[in-house]
């Protein structure tokens, strides 16, 4: 039998209230989860923006800096390279005077002493660069 309809109207109300009883309890987790995907590509494009400012800065060219005073020649890469070769020639005979190779270094130094008066040619190879320049030696 189905019963009054009284108790009817209370099976609807009991069940309507248990809709929104759950619909309470579920909502803000519905929120969330259509808010994660939103959340998770929001993470994903500062990422990837990140990486690509980064790799802007790095692609950006090093040009060092090389200075001589007395007998020491300094020059500095303005960062850290993963490797450079540094060679020095004499600039009227094309006689190597000088060649290393340093690795994870910024800035370079060489002792110049004992080397004879007059002009160098400086070469600096870095991994993706080479960067020549002449200098005199007094």
């Amino acid at each position: 039998m189905k019963g009054c309809y009284h108790c009817y109207r209370i099976k609807i109300v009991s069940f309507a209230s248990s809709v929104y009883f759950w619909s309470e309890i579920l909502n803000p987790f519905i929120m969330k989860a259509k808010f994660l995907p939103f959340l998770l590509l929001t993470v994903l494009l500062q990422v990837s923006m990140f990486s690509f400012a980064h790799e802007m800065i790095s692609a950006r060219p090093v040009t060092p800096a090389a200075c001589i005073e007395n007998s020491l020649l300094s020059i500095d890469l303005l960062s850290t390279v993963p490797t450079v070769t540094v060679t020095i020639k004499d600039a009227e005979t094309g006689e190597v005077i000088y060649t290393s190779t340093d690795l994870n270094v910024d800035k370079v130094y060489i002792d110049l002493a004992g080397e004879d008066k007059g002009k160098y040619t400086l070469e600096i190879q870095l991994p993706k660069e080479a960067f020549i320049g002449d200098f005199e030696l007094d």
